[in-house]
């Protein structure tokens, strides 16, 4: 099945090992690890999802209260993700549970996630990152997020 932009179909991907099982349909996602299931709304949704390829999941821990700053300055940002090679579609989603939002990224290859992480691009879009004028100031906190990276792929 393959997800459209505009809203049709739902998507299932899940990694090789099958250890992450992430279902996405038109506003909603779960993500399944083999202990929990955990339930997202969709905020941004970009590009067309399969499953195949690389598979990011940054979970973002946002302090409670800045949910509004957060997504006010998230989704106004620069995005770059388009103009690099081999990216392939994302999705941030908010917790329906908790304090994370998810930043799904899909890549035809680990390679083209590791070059964006290296580009020019990456460093335009992250470059408040660490100053006082960046969400990690006060918005966001970083000890307490983390991500998780796979190959598509199972069945």
């Amino acid at each position: 099945m393959k997800n459209s932009t505009a809203g049709g179909s739902n998507m299932i991907l899940i990694d090789k090992e099958k250890n992450y099982r992430v279902v996405i349909k038109e506003n909603f996602a779960s993500i399944r690890t083999n202990t929990e299931t955990n339930y997202y709304t969709i905020i941004e949704n970009r590009g067309d999802i399969e499953n195949s390829g690389y598979c990011v999941l940054n979970n973002v821990y946002v302090n409670e209260g800045m949910e509004g700053p957060f997504e006010a300055r998230f989704l106004s940002r620069q995005s770059n993700l388009d103009t690099v090679d081999g990216y392939k579609a994302l999705r941030v989603m908010k917790s329906e549970s908790d304090q994370y939002y998810v930043i799904l990224s899909l890549w035809e290859a680990e390679e083209d996630f590791h070059n964006w992480q290296n580009s020019s691009q990456y460093q335009t879009t992250h470059k408040k990152r660490g100053t006082d004028s960046g969400l990690d100031r006060d918005v966001v906190d970083r000890t307490k997020s983390f991500n998780f990276r796979f190959f598509l792929g199972g069945e």
